[in-house]
């Protein structure tokens, strides 16, 4: 059984047509730089949504299967894509609404193993959702949130994580890519030090999916969080756990690994299947494309923005410094606007941004403790040069 059967075309050829057939949603004059928030949709995955909930069953090599076996069938295809997404050969996943409702599941799972004396690290780079659970969390168990602070150029160093463990850190919930700003910790090192004292690492992978090629085994990840609809999915969540931690934390929705027997890890109830099936398909999309070569290029369309922002007097960058590492995230401030009336005056050049704190407003306040607020621009796969040129060009229209 291969969903992929669904497509009213071949994969290969989908990912050969043009950007603006890969992405239906992409219009004429229309800049988007509005990715981190949610990205458009590829032609793979709306097609094969569209095939799976027009169809009462689907046919394979053996017959047809009924609607429910093929949907839990999916699932299970869907959770083996993901894996191989993320680098990892084993470990169990888990599908839910988006990364936010996920990592509070996940905690509520957790909820046994932690207690009075026990020590959890978050971070000031990281989304609010992978902060507030975990002081939820603590606050209900009786347990100690420490916190690892960034540097003032947007980054979050090693040693802020290291500073903040000791032999009673349990977890360390952090980030691979900022949604914010960009910035990319080093997770290996980040990991390989909770390890050394015990601790396990919640990595949150909404934005780094993307941008960058994943190895979760490679990164020491215990867990692994992301949404679809930051990499060209639909709205969903997928949830990775390995072996050892799902082992102990029973989190409802768990689709198995293989060998692992259904009766006793399966338990997804009734969920999105037309969302799983999706996750699976993009999945398969961003395992199509050179990843390397994707990064490489938009590395490149990310200088090229920062560049011509720079050369404006009036803006000021916030983030990672010029020439470091971003995962396709570029931030910014205009003087004498707001960051309102700048995303504003951007649409009405056709040019679609987010502007304010990201629900990440401890990074922005970090970064820009006076005013807060800025516009965040993202670069995606169908980002062209001709977008960054007319972004940068818009910004410079705006009037004093």
């Amino acid at each position: 059984m291969n969903p992929l059967s669904l497509l009213s075309r071949p994969l290969t050829e989908l990912l050969a047509l043009p950007l603006t057939e890969q992405f239906p949603g992409l219009r004429a004059g229309s800049a988007r730089f509005d990715g981190p928030g949610g990205t458009l949709m590829h032609v793979a995955v709306r097609d094969a949504i569209t095939a799976y909930l027009s169809s009462e069953h689907v046919a394979n090599d053996h017959g047809a299967f009924p609607a429910s076996q093929y949907s839990t069938r999916v699932a299970e295809w869907a959770a083996d894509r993901f894996r191989a997404l993320i680098g990892a050969d084993a470990g169990e996943v888990v599908f839910g609404a988006n990364m936010t409702t996920l990592t509070s599941t996940f905690l509520q799972g957790l909820a046994e193993h932690v207690g009075p004396g026990d020590e959890l690290v978050v971070t000031e780079l990281d989304h609010e959702a992978n902060v507030a659970p975990w002081r939820a969390l603590a606050a209900a168990r009786g347990a100690t949130v420490r916190v690892a602070r960034m540097a003032q150029d947007g980054t979050l160093p090693v040693e802020a994580v290291t500073e903040q463990l000791s032999a009673r850190t349990r977890w360390v919930a952090v980030t691979a890519a900022s949604n914010a700003l960009g910035a990319t910790p080093d997770l290996p090192a980040i990991s390989a030090a909770a390890h050394a004292v015990g601790a396990r690492v919640y990595v949150d992978g909404v934005q780094i999916v993307a941008h960058r090629p994943v190895e979760v085994a490679a990164w020491g990840c215990d867990a692994f969080v992301t949404s679809p609809y930051k990499w060209y999915g639909p709205h969903c969540g997928a949830l990775w756990l390995s072996d050892g931690v799902a082992g102990e934390v029973r989190v409802p929705g768990q689709v198995p690994s293989a060998g692992d027997e259904p009766g006793e890890r399966l338990s997804l109830g009734t969920t999105n299947f037309e969302a799983v099936l999706g996750t699976g398909v993009a999945a398969e999309v961003l395992l199509g494309w050179d990843r390397k070569e994707c990064a490489e290029r938009e590395a490149g369309l990310t200088a090229l923005l920062v560049e011509g922002l720079a050369a404006d007097a009036r803006v000021t960058l916030l983030g990672p410094a010029g020439g470091a590492e971003r995962a396709g995230v570029v931030t910014f401030q205009v003087a004498g606007h707001s960051a309102e009336a700048v995303a504003d005056h951007l649409a009405r050049s056709g040019v679609s941004v987010w502007h304010g704190t990201f629900y990440a407003s401890s990074a922005m306040r970090a970064v820009s403790p006076g005013e807060p607020d800025a516009v965040r621009a993202g670069i995606s796969h169908y980002t062209t040069r001709d977008d960054v040129a007319q972004l940068v060009d818009a910004v410079a229209g705006l009037r004093d």
